[in-house]
């Protein structure tokens, strides 16, 4: 699987942008907001990675 992308919106800030990192399996990791420059936990679940693994192409957001 390549790079999965997704948006993160910021919960402090509200700043929305766009992401992409290699992803295999569910996991968790921080990001930096590009607005307010406050960590953000990003949290990758099965679920989230079900529409990329069918091909589809379309990836749901991952969960902040």
């Amino acid at each position: 699987m390549g790079q999965m992308r997704a948006i993160v919106t910021c919960e402090y800030c509200g700043h929305r942008q766009e992401m992409a990192r290699p992803i295999r399996k569910p996991e968790s990791f921080h990001v930096v907001c590009h607005g307010c420059e406050g960590i953000l936990l990003v949290e990758v679940t099965s679920a989230d990675l079900r529409p990329a693994r069918s091909g589809s192409g379309v990836s749901q957001p991952a969960t902040v």
